[in-house]
């Protein structure tokens, strides 16, 4: 059982809710799509099933919270490999 929690205005990031009721977990997982290309889990929050609203809330904040910091450095690691162009290895 599973919810898709879109993110306005961010086409490429979206929020899996997964219930897990053999261990009694509520999943939240951050995910993030280059372009066109399949999502990819970027953190997973986990929180027992016993929730409310305000606490699911809070889930949703941290998991986007945690997400987009690890995206962004994602996004300044692969700007990096960008600029390598050849790497040469000297043999003594």
């Amino acid at each position: 059982m599973e919810w898709k929690v879109l993110i306005e205005g961010k086409p490429n990031l979206r929020i899996m809710v997964k219930f897990l009721p053999l261990t009694e977990q509520i999943a939240f997982i951050g995910q993030f799509k280059r372009t066109n290309l399949e999502w990819v889990n970027f953190c997973i929050e986990e929180h027992t099933m016993y929730i409310d609203l305000d606490q699911i809330n809070e889930m949703l904040v941290k998991t986007y919270d945690t997400m987009t910091t690890r995206i962004n450095m994602y996004n300044e690691v692969a700007e990096g490999f960008t600029l390598i162009k050849v790497i040469e290895v000297k043999e003594d």
